[in-house]
């Protein structure tokens, strides 16, 4: 073995010294190797440790690569050689770099086919994880093209652990296109496929209960869920099990079982801790404090934050601890934004406002510190790159590196102008942006007010008068003269008025704006009341609501009025035997009430509701719409209200 290559072996004994435990399948793998005596063997163990990849930290992986790569260089065997490239692109596609894993597996397929029998495994293999590379870009035509062209050729050679694997993967992928029902008719094959085979029945069982779940079926998810949890324990795959938690996490969550719920969600968040770096749990803690703020435990969701959000030294990720404790300003954003929100919730605005403002210091932070580390970011791109294609391509044309040095160094500078630039208007922009949450906060204020008043008037004045009008029901004198009868009259109708008054006043102040759609649907009950009182006199309302045009509250209220008055004024004066109201909404709204009756001059002498056509013109003025009367022929009279600003 070379210096370099023993010196990567060693390395790798000493990670696993201070490494914890990831699944026993994992260990036993990693004693393979240390027990491998020649460099084929240990090759021959590492390429069988990665193909676990699923339950591998992705540090470990940082270690493994290396060595892999400088184990292969040497090997003979052209098989291991295609395996180590595929390790080697797996190990890429963990930190996120799916089209670099695309370049090392792509040159592999020229020297594996399906139909020789030795390479046939690696040739689906290679095919399956290019599939998957291209799906975690979104590409998924391109995925699919490579799964519906690997199916036939699995199908020839009988081979029922690739059909069934890609099967499922054209479910999985059918279900990051929101297409369930398509995905379950690809997984109910795949799982009739690998009816023996747990390697095709633990992924496909999990996928079936996304599927069902996505279609809103609880029950056929949970069963499923239920069925592949253990085959995914069974087959220590700690990818596939986390999976799973998350999937029964969010049912139990919508069946209110959260006890359940955050059983699974924290065992979820434990293995996480296993396959990935400390910063890599935001997701999952959020996740957490998100279930406790959903399911009414909205202290426990500001603990998670808080905890999550304690300065020292510490880092989490050892002992198999998900709690990140650390000043990274990457990791305070997350929190402190999702702190606030619970804050807001919890009406603790005093904390509210100050989580606001340690927000903004915390983004300032983070501003601070990418600038500096976009350009070094850019710096270790530019030498990974060069040393990768070092690899691939043995050498580098000087003019081409010459071009690649000065473009970063000409970059750099535009970097640095524009980012002092940006600095100032970022700030300027939170500083606008608080402002706005203040404005939001002030709104929702004046909101909790209207329906407190609604709420008022419904449990105290309405309680009163209903309570009065009931009492004058019971009340029976008798020997009333005339006077003192239209006097207990005139009380009953006036106690029956309040009542209506109130809530038609309820039913504007609980709402911040109205549909036209609302609007007459409360006017067609208004008329329904009517009706018994005018038995000769028929009363119908026309809809040609095309857009439902929204209203503010108030406008809500005078527009209804106005259609009241009108109405009221055809069924007393008109002496007409219909009234028709009419409701128009296109682009703009119209509302008019027409009657056959005998019509009358507005402003002139002796009509009998000056008072009442007053204050309709005063309420449509205040509204900005026009209002008008027309006489029409030979009898009746029609009253307009145009939406002349909307």
């Amino acid at each position: 073995m070379s210096k370099a290559g023993a010196f990567l072996v060693l390395a790798l004994l000493l990670f696993s010294i201070t490494t914890y435990t990831q699944t026993p399948l994992i260990d036993s793998l990693r004693a393979k190797f240390y027990t491998a005596r020649t460099d084929e063997d240990k090759l021959a163990a590492l390429l069988h440790l990665c193909e676990e990849h699923h339950s591998l930290n992705r540090d470990s992986f940082d270690v493994y690569g290396p060595v892999i790569r400088d184990l292969s260089d040497r090997s003979r065997n052209q098989q291991y050689k295609s395996l180590a490239a595929l390790a080697y692109a797996n190990w890429y596609f963990r930190w996120g770099w799916s089209d670099s894993s695309l370049v090392f597996i792509e040159p592999e397929f020229t020297k594996n086919s399906a139909g020789d029998p030795a390479t046939r495994d690696i040739y689906f293999k290679l095919s399956r994880a290019k599939a998957m590379y291209l799906g975690s870009k979104s590409r998924f035509a391109e995925a699919l093209d490579v799964l519906y062209r690997i199916l036939p050729e699995a199908e020839r050679y009988k081979d029922t652990l690739t059909i069934g694997l890609t099967c499922n993967t054209i479910g999985s992928v059918a279900l990051a296109r929101q297409l369930p029902a398509e995905s379950l008719d690809w997984i109910k094959r795949a799982i009739a496929i690998g009816v023996n085979n747990i390697q095709v029945l633990a992924p496909a069982y999990i996928n079936a209960g996304n599927a069902y779940a996505s279609l809103g079926k609880t029950d056929s998810a949970e069963y499923f869920i239920s069925k592949g949890l253990p085959l995914c324990r069974q087959l220590q795959n700690l990818n596939y099990t986390a999976t799973a938690l998350r999937i029964q996490t969010n049912i139990y969550t919508g069946l209110g079982r959260f006890k359940e719920a955050e059983k699974a969600l924290l065992e979820m968040i434990n293995i996480r801790a296993k396959l990935s770096p400390a910063n890599f749990l935001i997701d999952d803690n959020v996740q957490l404090a998100d279930f406790y703020a959903n399911s009414g435990q909205i202290n426990k969701a500001i603990e998670v934050c808080l905890s999550n959000l304690k300065r020292g030294s510490i880092t989490s990720g050892s002992s198999g601890g998900s709690t990140v404790v650390s000043n990274d300003p990457k990791l305070r954003v997350f929190y402190i934004q999702k702190l606030a929100g619970y804050y807001k919730q919890a009406g603790r605005m005093k904390d509210y406002q100050e989580s606001l403002e340690e927000l903004v210091e915390a983004k300032d932070s983070l501003y601070a510190a990418n600038s500096v580390e976009a350009i070094a970011e850019l710096q270790t791109k530019y030498e990974v790159q060069k040393k990768e294609n070092t690899i691939l391509q043995q050498k580098y044309d000087i003019q081409r590196k010459n071009f690649l040095f000065y473009g970063s160094v000409i970059l750099t500078l535009i970097l640095t102008i524009t980012g002092i630039a940006w600095f100032s208007n970022y700030r300027r922009k939170q500083k606008d942006r608080v402002k706005r949450m203040m404005e939001e906060e002030r709104k929702q204020a004046e909101e909790r007010e209207r329906v407190r008043i609604a709420s008022d008037l419904h449990d105290n004045l309405g309680a009163y008068a209903a309570s009065m009008a009931s009492n004058l029901s019971y009340i029976h004198l008798p020997g009333m003269d005339t006077a003192t009868q239209n006097a207990f009259q005139e009380l009953t109708n006036n106690s029956n008025a309040i009542i209506s008054q109130l809530n038609d006043t309820i039913w504007v102040l609980k709402k911040d704006e109205l549909n036209l759609t609302a609007i007459s649907d409360r006017i067609k009950t208004f008329i329904n009341r009517l009706r018994k009182s005018y038995p000769g006199i028929n009363i119908d309302v026309l809809e040609n609501i095309r857009v439902d045009h929204k209203i503010p509250s108030f406008q809500a209220f005078h527009l209804y009025r106005i259609l009241q008055e009108a109405i009221n004024n055809a069924l007393k004066h008109s002496n007409g035997k219909l009234v028709l109201v009419n409701i128009e909404a296109g682009k703009e709204w119209e509302v008019s009430v027409t009657d056959d009756g005998r019509g009358f001059e507005p402003g002139g002498a002796g009509h009998e509701n000056g008072n009442g056509l007053f204050n309709m013109q005063e309420r449509a003025r205040e509204c900005g719409w026009s209002i008008s009367w027309e006489r029409l022929s030979p009898s009746g009279m029609i009253v307009k209200v145009i939406s002349t600003t909307n």
